[in-house]
């Protein structure tokens, strides 16, 4: 199929953001690694720190319509829970102001500080009900512990009240996982993808979705790898409970809660074989367009499904259609 001439509207969803009161605390947990930033760190620095603008003049460039954005603060989740939900709070409102500012333009997903489960879960439910943020952002597991704890449950049962998702962004892996993933030039291409994923397995696993069967998770990079390993992921998890000579503590298959609690975004995987099998295993339905702005080149992701070889009304859902009705744009 050659490549379309259709003008669709596009609505990316995992496009970073940060304000100036976290970038110290972020510069701590991933330092500068020369003494003068480089070209890419500064355009990069610059470009998560303008909500205004400068971002709009980028969107308009590279054909984006709105943006969902995500703060990129992954040492929020490190720090002392209470100072790091404050100032979840503070760039909730900056984004939400951002969003008034821009109406249509911009939206976005309320940070929030998971080690304090009750103060997150009222902080999610202001920046939604009262400020408008379309779900929440967190960034996999805090200090290596993973949402699968029940003591996260307020977390979960705040989400599913509003009736809204929750976005899992990848980080480096757990204190306790990450040693064999030390290989430099690796880590946002596998590590990372590892670690997000492990996150999901733990969620479907230990049933946190027979808990809360409403709820959505989002999760990135098609999927973090999850849709290629689906069949074999039922067929082990049948087969090691019976070699155990145990009953599968689950109500369905694993699969089935990825269908149905998992939607994944297309950011950084221009890589149209990656786009047609994650379209077989999970449905068109639940693949969204993500550009992963400032840290992708967008236009190569505008591309990337401008020029799939599948038809113009999956492209209209992969594009808008999708994000509007996950977010309720």
């Amino acid at each position: 199929m050659a490549a379309t001439s259709v003008r669709f509207e596009r609505i990316a969803v995992e496009e970073a953001y940060i304000i100036p009161e976290m970038m110290e605390v972020q510069a701590r947990n991933m330092p500068v690694r020369s003494d003068v930033p480089t070209e890419m760190q500064q355009y990069v620095f610059r470009s998560l720190l303008d909500l205004g603008d400068g971002r709009i003049k980028t969107m308009d460039d590279d054909g984006i319509a709105t943006q969902v954005c995500l703060l990129a603060s992954i040492a929020i989740q490190d720090i002392d829970p209470v100072q790091g939900n404050e100032l979840c709070a503070l760039a909730n409102d900056r984004l939400a102001e951002a969003a008034k500012k821009y109406p249509g333009r911009i939206t976005g997903l309320a940070g929030f500080a998971p080690l304090d489960p009750e103060r997150a879960a009222r902080e999610i439910e202001r920046a939604v009900a009262q400020k408008g943020l379309k779900g929440a952002v967190v960034n996999s597991h805090s200090r290596g512990e993973y949402l699968d704890d029940p003591k996260f449950f307020p977390i979960f049962e705040t989400l599913q009240a509003l009736d809204v998702p929750l976005y899992i962004h990848p980080r480096d892996p757990s204190p306790q996982m990450i040693k064999p993933f030390e290989v430099f030039g690796f880590k946002v291409g596998w590590s990372w993808a590892a670690e997000t994923g492990t996150h999901i397995v733990r969620l479907i696993g230990n049933g946190v979705f027979d808990r809360f069967p409403r709820l959505k998770i989002v999760i990135g990079h098609m999927g973090e790898g999850l849709p290629f390993h689906l069949d074999r992921i039922d067929n082990r998890y049948f087969w090691e409970h019976e070699m155990a000579g145990r009953t599968p503590a689950l109500k369905r298959k694993p699969s089935d809660y990825m269908h149905d609690n998992i939607a994944v975004t297309t950011s950084g995987m221009n890589f149209t074989p990656a786009l047609l099998m994650t379209i077989q295993m999970l449905g068109v339905d639940n693949i969204l367009f993500a550009a992963d702005y400032p840290f992708e080149d967008v236009k190569a992701s505008v591309k990337a499904i401008d020029d799939a070889p599948i038809a113009d009304s999956d492209k209209r859902k992969i594009f808008s259609g999708n994000a509007k009705r996950v977010f309720k744009l």
